[in-house]
């Protein structure tokens, strides 16, 4: 398994455990391990909305700093990327930038749909809450995407 590969492993990790984060600070539901979980969407002040935002980022930073540190401790941190996997990052980043193009059309679908003809979700696009909880979890799914991508692409060539 390439540097690369391993790092998308870990990164994949990282991101889902990010995404499950956003999840338990904005969703309500099934509690587990006294955490709430669910589909809801719990209405939060905009300074608790601020601080989930800049958790998220810190705890983004942190976790991509040490995978970086941790592979670079193997001794492989100059390890110079061929074509292939610039290729394989390009196609990876396509990939996500598609999703977000995509998930990004689906909410303005979403918010004219709804107010054209009313809501039957329980995501209000109206809110502050709504809206934050759309585009960060559109930004950490596009992560996951892009990660999935690499790995597919190592796996397929």
């Amino acid at each position: 398994m390439s540097q690369a590969e391993r790092y998308a492993w870990a990164s994949l990790a990282a991101w889902t455990a990010i995404l499950l984060y956003l999840l338990i600070r904005f969703t309500a539901g099934v509690e587990i391990l006294g955490q709430s979980l669910g589909t809801t969407l719990v209405e939060q002040s905009p300074g608790k909305l601020l601080w989930t935002y800049v958790t998220l980022m810190v705890i983004a930073i942190i976790a991509e700093a040490i995978i970086a540190a941790a592979l670079a401790r193997q001794g492989q941190d100059d390890i110079e990327k061929d074509e292939r996997d610039r290729a394989i990052e390009r196609r990876a980043n396509l990939a996500a930038y598609w999703f977000t193009a995509g998930a990004l059309n689906v909410v303005v679908i979403h918010v004219l749909a709804t107010a054209t003809y009313g809501s039957y979700v329980d995501v209000d696009l109206t809110s502050p809450t709504g809206i934050a909880f759309v585009i960060l979890a559109v930004l950490i799914l596009a992560e996951i995407v892009k990660r999935l991508a690499v790995i597919w692409n190592y796996r397929a060539a």
